[in-house]
């Protein structure tokens, strides 16, 4: 069977970049409708709100959502059987229900569901864990996410779809026997140049940045990591920028502040930090002057235990999937609640983000292959998965462990694994899948997705 993927690889650049655009424009019917446009009106005038006025709406939000869980719910409506719905009207009151994780929500996902699949925005995530989960979003939540992310980068200058970005995700834009160095494709819907995050080595830095030179970004986002490669790159050579961005948007990875300083001084701009989750989970938000704010009308945040940093989220933007005191598996730093920031947001500020691992793994080329992008391995494994870890003691071997449930886990999974390492990892990278009944944790009790120990690339 000829699958759209197939035919991509197959043809030439620049039939690519339409079908990239093609999928672009599709992808904005499902983004950018009147949901989208009167919740970018509401979230300018939230910001002008006090903190008081914030907290009003989040509580009402909260006890709203509680309710819509519960009538379309089955499975929340089970599990919250014996708690009284008036008893949980602040988000203080919050404790009094009990937290849930992914593995409940992946085994129980039929009964989590309050949506049918056909007509939903389907997600996927991988996680720190390499556990699946699908989830299933409504077609406003997914507006009113988009809008929160639009908004956040226009308070800083940055115009979506009027401004050109360059972005560094886990998209399959370069085929695999793909010889010519073009390692990036063109989103004529956005304004945007995706770029591979899968090609990047010492050798092929020098056409990333003469692309760059070309196309003039106003903006550079997605995968931090790259950033910082194609950052070091420019940096050691001395090579001249012909741009200046307003600002960059790191994703997916915690943010060092030796790489934001290095990001600052070569690309002559800001860093702003952002914290979302594929999930669905609420936002935090650096503002103009890079104070991490927690987005209140986004939902609520709460640590897991006292004297824990591990946050759970509910997220208000998640009817298709709610996610309720969900343990995302993230951690935060939350600021003392006298804390002030001179922008004149009036929400909660986050000290710092530090739930997200800078773990890689390498291509038999030695280029990066970022935890983000090894996550999204794993993430259309159609709620078999349970729990996954790759392992590299050497250039071109990976040992990929699988701990699959196997009422659902077929064989066909392995294939489109395996497909999914040959894209990211190319034809010369050897993957042995291997099931097993369980996989260890570390010594201290933590779960690791990646485990290298490769010590040099030649």
């Amino acid at each position: 069977m000829i699958s759209l993927g197939n035919i991509y690889d197959s043809v030439p650049v620049w039939l690519q970049n339409v079908i990239v655009s093609a999928v672009g424009y599709r992808n904005n019917k499902s983004r950018y409708g009147k949901a989208y446009y009167e919740h970018i009106a509401f979230l300018g005038k939230f910001d002008s709100l006090t903190l008081i006025d914030k907290r009003e709406f989040q509580r009402k939000e909260l006890v709203r959502f509680l309710a819509f869980a519960r009538e379309h719910s089955k499975f929340y409506r089970e599990l919250y059987a014996s708690i009284d719905p008036a008893t949980v009207v602040t988000p203080s009151d919050l404790v009094r229900l009990p937290v849930v994780d992914k593995e409940m929500l992946r085994s129980h996902a039929a009964d989590v569901f309050t949506i049918p699949s056909k007509g939903a925005v389907e997600g996927h995530t991988g996680g720190t864990t390499g556990k699946s989960l699908v989830v299933l979003r409504t077609a406003d939540d997914m507006m009113k996410r988009m809008a929160m992310l639009d908004h956040f980068k226009e308070r800083v200058g940055f115009k979506h779809r009027e401004m050109r970005r360059a972005t560094f995700n886990g998209k399959h834009i370069v085929p695999p026997s793909q010889k010519k160095h073009i390692y990036w494709r063109y989103n004529h819907a956005c304004k945007q140049m995706i770029y591979s995050s899968f090609h990047i080595t010492e050798k092929n830095a020098k056409y990333y940045v003469d692309s760059l030179n070309r196309f003039k970004p106003h903006a550079l986002d997605g995968f931090f990591t790259c950033m910082i490669d194609i950052a070091n790159y420019i940096d050691r050579h001395d090579i001249k920028l012909e741009f200046q961005p307003v600002a960059i948007f790191p994703t997916s990875e915690t943010l060092t502040q030796p790489g934001r300083e290095l990001l600052e001084r070569v690309f002559k701009c800001k860093v702003y930090d952002q914290y979302a989750s594929s999930e669905g989970a609420p936002f935090v938000t650096e503002c103009k002057e890079q104070r991490l704010h927690i987005e209140l009308a986004s939902g609520i945040f709460e640590h897991f235990e006292a004297g824990s940093d591990e946050v759970l989220v509910t997220s208000f933007t998640t009817h298709g999937t709610p996610l309720i005191r969900y343990r995302i598996g993230d951690s935060m730093r939350f600021a003392p609640v006298d804390d002030t920031c001179t922008c004149g947001n009036a929400s909660p500020l986050v000290e710092s983000i530090e739930g997200r691992r800078l773990d890689f793994l390498y291509t038999a080329e030695g280029a990066k292959i970022n935890a983000g992008n090894v996550a999204n391995l794993f993430k259309n494994m159609p709620n078999a998965l349970i729990r996954a870890q790759t392992i590299q003691v050497q250039l071109g071997k990976i040992l990929c462990l699988l701990e699959v449930d196997k009422n659902v886990y077929r064989e066909e999974h392995d294939k489109m694994l395996r497909n999914e390492f040959m894209h990211k990892f190319g034809s010369t990278t050897h993957v042995t899948i291997k099931h097993v009944d369980e996989i260890p944790r570390e010594s201290s009790g933590k779960f690791r997705m990646i485990k290298n120990s490769v010590d040099t690339v030649a």
